[in-house]
């Protein structure tokens, strides 16, 4: 005959393996709310650094006098620009000045789509200058990224008159 203590080693109770199962159920649902908002913060990253890319490419073009050629005849290449076409798009476009001081512009392909999230505030250009890169403003220019509907967290993109590029996120 097998003693008290033998039978009582046998196995978990029923309470222990309640409690088990609730301790594991906490730690799981608090990791995957955590990496869900990580997930969430490397995405928006992700969207300013493109931007980001697309601001220096459009400064590196205007910098090169890259297709200054494509500005039409008594025309030349004023810079480059990156413009807001809606909340959730912008494209590059060439920018040409005329001799009477008017502008022409021509769209750089593609547009590019930012799904998901939105530029927000009432920016709407960035202009670089031919040859010496600098931004024609009279204030640094700030572009706001966060994902639509909601007020936070964004990331700020600064680009200073010196046309220096600065990301800051905003919790």
């Amino acid at each position: 005959m097998e003693s008290k203590t033998a039978l009582k080693n046998q196995g978990f109770t029923l309470i222990e393996l309640l409690i088990s199962l609730l301790v594991i159920s906490v730690l799981v649902s608090l990791g995957y709310a955590n990496f869900r908002k990580y997930a969430q913060k490397q995405a928006l990253w992700a969207v300013a650094r493109q931007i980001e890319g697309d601001l220096r490419l459009a400064q590196s073009y205007a910098m090169s006098g890259k297709d200054a050629s494509n500005c039409n005849t008594g025309t030349y290449l004023y810079g480059y620009r990156l413009v807001k076409v809606d909340n959730s798009s912008y494209k590059i476009q060439r920018v040409c000045r005329n001799p009477d001081g008017s502008f022409t512009f021509n769209d750089v392909p593609p547009v590019r789509y930012i799904s998901g999230f939105e530029i927000y505030n009432s920016f709407s250009q960035v202009l670089f200058r031919s040859v010496v890169g600098g931004v024609d403003s009279a204030t640094s220019i700030d572009i706001n990224i966060r994902r639509i509907s909601t007020t936070s967290p964004y990331i700020l993109v600064n680009v200073s008159l010196t046309g220096a590029i600065s990301l800051s996120y905003n919790e």
